[in-house]
């Protein structure tokens, strides 16, 4: 049991390395900083000028707290892509890319069970999901902080929270579409297809049809967050 976790640790860690020294993962650290640059630019020069932005609605003796959740509202629309981009960057070609480029079949013959295998570059490839996408959430909470002294904390908490589970989950699904390929290319396409084309499409007849949201499509529950 003891070496079981040593070895788990071992290929995690590896793993885990092996993401953030790689291209894709820089890129989506500057997809990140790149985004809440803009958002933090867009909430500091518009944070008066609310009525302008939204002239149908009526703005009069808005309090802080209603700002915020508008802009807490803003910010989390943009937030829901970028798990969805880091899981395509990091997920897309954890199983793929071991079959195009031939690794694999110098992975599986080690003493470590495919498994083990599988869930180590699973869980490192969420640790840097976490890392970049918490980039953007640690810096509306710093802009939130200065704009409105303060965050509505319970609510803040909770939306990690569920952005958490967002990110297992849609990693999960980035696996599973990567296990079924053996070239990066379709898998990355296809994710995108699946999630922003079939996904939508569902919804959308199964709203119209049968009168219900389908929570359990994973581009309709994302919004939870």
């Amino acid at each position: 049991m003891g070496n079981n976790i040593r070895n788990f640790v071992i290929v995690t860690s590896y793993y885990f390395k092996n993401y953030y020294r790689s291209k894709s993962f820089y890129l989506m650290l500057i997809i990140s900083l790149l985004v809440s640059a803009l958002m933090t630019y867009f909430s500091l020069r518009y944070i008066d000028s609310l009525p302008q932005l939204f002239p149908r609605f009526n703005f009069s003796g808005l309090g802080n707290g209603t700002k915020e959740m508008i802009f807490g509202y803003l910010w989390a629309f943009v937030l829901l892509d970028l798990p969805v981009f880091a899981a395509v960057f990091f997920g897309s070609s954890a199983v793929s890319s071991e079959i195009e480029n031939k690794t694999a079949f110098h992975i599986f013959p080690l003493p470590i069970g495919r498994g083990n295998l599988l869930i180590s570059k699973y869980i490192a490839a969420v640790a840097v999901t976490v890392l970049t996408v918490m980039v953007y959430v640690v810096i509306q909470a710093a802009v939130f902080v200065y704009l409105f002294q303060g965050l509505l904390i319970i609510a803040f908490f909770q939306s990690v929270g569920l952005l958490m589970i967002f990110i297992f989950s849609i990693m999960a699904f980035t696996f599973l579409i990567s296990s079924i390929f053996n070239r990066n290319t379709y898998a990355y396409i296809t994710v995108f297809l699946i999630y922003f084309l079939i996904f939508n499409a569902s919804g959308i007849i199964i709203e119209f049809l049968y009168k219900s949201s389908p929570f359990y499509l994973l581009n309709i529950s994302a919004p939870i967050c």
